[in-house]
């Protein structure tokens, strides 16, 4: 690829953004979502950037359980899932505005944290990457962030790069898990690196597009295996690293680009179902594992809504306005919070919520439902004006929105 040829033109159009009125109906918002983003990050960049994230971390894992027995864990667990949620913010880069000094100061953090995790080897917080399956998790993580901050990741000097890659690779080795949703983790590493030419394989990111047709239930959904579990794993995981991993294919001229967007949207389909489940007051549907990760279930919608590729009937002051109530409400709770980190729970602490195999490091994938701030202020996501969310349409305006119809698409 020529460095013309960038990520940005098929994943995320965000630097030829759409120009709205001067005076932004969304600007309290994107606030408040600033304000979410800065206090769930900053106790995380501020330790890692120091090394000390492994020893000041407080300890959580569902009642009962000892957690997951890898000492890396919830630090790469902690690293990869915020880092993939905040990359596209940090990719807008510094500037002399308040929030633009605040992503100065989280971008020269996020270069701290890297050394630390990959070349610091005497650091508290280097991760052991071949150290346990779980690594392969993160390690897809922080693959997907390489491609939504490609700016950051060039920047980077070539030894760190090479660092970075080697040790990401080393959980390959784990990489034949493909009875679920995990087939996609190597895909997306995979696809991270070779967008960077840090590898030329390609074996995994095939491998996860042959699975995921073959589990594809309709409707925009897809079974996390052979079955289909009703839980939110089409967004955290599916959706957003299936379409991102073939998007990187069509960048590459590789066949598999090709089927870019008839996935797309199922994606879009999916993104629908999504805002549905919104309620007026920001509370949303709980059903299925991993909740406990909380607002980061609304990654699909969120990816959409930064790459410029929402459905033409989800309008941008309609999504803006959704998430905005769910990441208030999230925000107006202070037990969501212990001691500055993260709380395990939905609404609160709720330990008993969160998956036996989980740790504090895991919440982090909350970060998630932050890609929308990846666009600038000026574009016309925050500009557009607020729509209600279509339950409140429904419930409170009692507007006719017409009929909702399942999406009957082609085999990809």
């Amino acid at each position: 690829l020529s460095p013309a040829a960038d990520v940005l033109a098929v994943m995320n159009a965000r630097h030829s953004h759409r120009q709205g009125p001067h005076v932004s109906a969304g600007a309290e918002d994107r606030n408040l979502q600033i304000q979410a983003l800065e206090k769930i990050a900053r106790p995380v960049l501020e330790n890692l950037s120091q090394g000390t994230l492994h020893s000041t971390m407080i300890n959580q894992t569902s009642g009962g359980s000892s957690g997951i027995k890898c000492p890396s864990y919830r630090i790469s667990a902690a690293f990869g899932r915020l880092l993939a949620g905040i990359a596209p913010w940090l990719e807008l880069g510094a500037d002399s505005t308040e929030e633009g000094q605040l992503r100065a100061e989280f971008i020269e953090l996020t270069n701290k944290a890297f050394h630390n995790v990959f070349l610091n080897t005497t650091c508290g917080d280097f991760v052991k990457w071949d150290g346990c399956v779980t690594t392969m998790v993160e390690a897809a993580f922080v693959g997907h962030s390489l491609l939504r901050m490609p700016t950051i990741v060039k920047a980077m000097d070539d030894d760190l790069k090479q660092a970075m890659a080697k040790n990401l690779q080393l959980t390959f080795k784990f990489g034949d898990r493909e009875s679920n949703n995990w087939c996609n983790f190597p895909s997306i590493l995979q696809a991270g690196l070779w967008y960077h030419n840090l590898t030329n394989q390609t074996q995994y990111i095939y491998e996860a597009i042959k699975l995921q047709e073959e589990w594809y239930k309709g409707d925009g959904a897809y079974g996390d295996g052979a079955h289909f579990h009703f839980d939110q794993y089409n967004s955290f995981v599916m959706h957003p690293e299936l379409v991102d991993a073939v998007a990187v294919c069509k960048l590459k001229n590789d066949p598999m680009g090709a089927k870019y967007n008839c996935l797309l949207k199922r994606m879009q389909r999916w993104a629908v179902v999504q805002e549905r489940m919104i309620h007026p007051d920001g509370s949303y549907l709980i059903v299925g594992r991993s909740e406990h990760y909380r607002f980061g279930a609304f990654q699909a919608i969120s990816q959409l809504a930064l790459q410029n590729l929402l459905p033409s009937n989800l309008p941008r002051g309609q999504v803006r306005t959704a998430l905005t109530a769910v990441i208030k409400r999230f925000l107006s709770n202070p037990d969501n919070f212990i001691d500055g980190w993260l709380s395990a729970g939905v609404n609160g602490h709720q330990p008993g919520m969160m998956n036996s195999y989980g740790d504090t490091g895991a919440l982090y994938l909350i970060s998630f439902g932050l890609l929308q701030l990846g666009l600038p202020p000026t574009d016309a996501f925050w500009t557009e004006p607020a729509i209600n969310c279509t339950q409140a349409q429904i419930w409170i305006e009692g507007k006719d929105i017409g009929l909702d119809e399942a999406y009957d698409g082609p085999a990809c």
